[in-house]
């Protein structure tokens, strides 16, 4: 009797959870009448869709990590509602301001954020902590919630920042594989495709030269370089000093004398000739953060490089002050609004410590250009949009380029965009809205 008790305990136990609530958005002269749906189990979602009997797009989003919820994109980015952050005449000290957003994309598409294993409200399955086992989780749920929701012939679009554009990748190319499920768009967001533009070691010199274009338009924001040029214009010349000079520097050592360039990297990352020379002409990321203001004993952010913070804290200044209020206007959310009182897990840490990055590339860094490849070419019709962010150090702009530029997919539908922000540079307001009409234009074409 115990163990049959123990038995239902645990299968009780393993039973999603939903909650529905109805809403409604005004924007402009829209009015938006929605139901939210929290949805717990293996894989949980948060999801929005409008009372319609139009056959509306649906977008499936997620953020990275790996080990990160969707709250990022969800509350401050793409959502109905969104949190009112300091650059928008917020707080950083409680109570924290949320406000309807009037650049949601729900009235382009339906949306549903899912939270990966050990996120939001989703089971601590240690078993999904790869990347193929990941891919797998979060493709079953969206071919699940099409077949429930009676969704197969709806437009679809799934989107993933950073970690998340891995993913999404890697889910394309599932779905299309194994279910038939064919998509209209991947939103790329900050993205992170191929680890080994990201990695900093002494044989991998790809690093090196795809965040020098950061640099430079880092150096530009903080005033050590070309005040007189745009951002535009700073990104520019980088990328044409990278590729046509420095390149050769480091691809050919024996062709270009590094220490003849040492002048023109001080030019292009406002830093002295001497700090150039202390590293031989090769900048990694974190010593240029704590270089580029070290005579103002600050260094620079990693997910925002605009941000700046004591020389020598071992957080992120762009990063730190953020997570906090984001976490507490998403349980007053989810309790007040949502009507949904359990605990939400902003980020795992123990599934980012124990992912698998090497399952799915067994031979070198993880990279899923090859994945994303052959769901291009397996549905010639699926467009790509790809976002980035100017002062972002963690996924720099130049190495999304990198892995666009050599997809080779011939006539391959890529729509590619550029803010003045830092990873999540949605959270700058200014680029939140050029982001919504550049996402209206790929929805909709306008």
């Amino acid at each position: 009797m115990i163990k049959a008790l123990l038995a239902l305990f645990c299968l009780t136990s393993l039973i999603a959870e939903e909650k529905f609530t109805t809403h409604t958005l005004k924007m402009g002269e829209e009015t938006l009448n929605y139901t939210a749906t929290v949805s717990t189990g293996k894989v949980s979602y948060i999801s929005y869709v409008v009372q319609t009997t139009e056959n509306r797009p649906i977008t499936f989003i997620f953020n990275g990590g790996p080990g990160s919820s969707s709250i990022w994109l969800h509350m401050a980015a793409l959502g109905p509602r969104i949190f009112v952050g300091p650059e928008e005449g917020g707080s950083l000290v409680p109570p924290y301001k949320i406000a309807d957003n009037l650049e949601t994309i729900l009235d382009l598409t339906d949306l549903v954020f899912i939270d990966p294993s050990a996120t939001g409200f989703s089971e601590n399955d240690e078993s999904c902590f790869t990347v193929q086992k990941d891919i797998e989780a979060v493709s079953n749920l969206i071919r699940d919630y099409l077949t429930q929701n009676g969704r197969w012939n709806s437009p679809k679009y799934i989107g993933g920042e950073s970690y998340g554009a891995l993913r999404a990748s890697g889910v394309a190319e599932y779905l299309a594989g194994q279910y038939g499920i064919y998509l209209n768009g991947i939103l790329l967001i900050s993205p992170a495709i191929d680890y080994q533009v990201f990695i900093f070691e002494t044989d991998n010199q790809l690093p090196y030269l795809l965040y020098l274009p950061t640099y430079a338009t880092t150096a530009w924001y903080h005033k050590k370089a070309h005040s007189e040029l745009t951002v535009e214009e700073v990104a520019q010349k980088a990328r044409d000093f990278t590729y046509r000079t420095y390149a050769q520097a480091l691809l050919c050592p024996k062709c270009t004398n590094i220490e003849t360039l040492y002048p023109e990297l001080a030019e292009i990352t406002g830093l002295s000739i001497e700090d150039i020379k202390l590293n031989r002409g090769k900048l990694a990321d974190w010593v240029y953060s704590s270089t580029l203001l070290q005579s103002d004993r600050k260094m620079i952010g990693r997910f925002d490089s605009r941000a700046t913070g004591p020389l020598g804290r071992y957080v992120d200044p762009s990063l730190a002050n953020i997570e906090g209020p984001l976490s507490a206007v998403m349980h007053e959310y989810l309790h007040k609004e949502l009507e949904f009182r359990n605990s939400y897990t902003l980020f795992s840490e123990k599934a980012n410590a124990k992912w698998n990055h090497h399952d799915y590339n067994e031979w070198g860094y993880p990279n899923l250009l090859s994945g994303l490849r052959r769901a291009c070419v397996s549905n010639p019709s699926m467009k790509l949009f790809v976002g980035c962010g100017y002062y972002d150090l963690a996924t720099p702009f130049a190495t999304a380029e990198y892995c666009i530029d050599h997809l080779d997919v011939p006539n391959v539908s890529v729509q590619m965009e550029y803010y003045e922000g830092g990873h999540m540079y949605y959270s700058n307001p200014k680029a939140r809205v050029k982001f919504k009409q550049d996402l209206t234009r790929f929805y909709v074409g306008k």
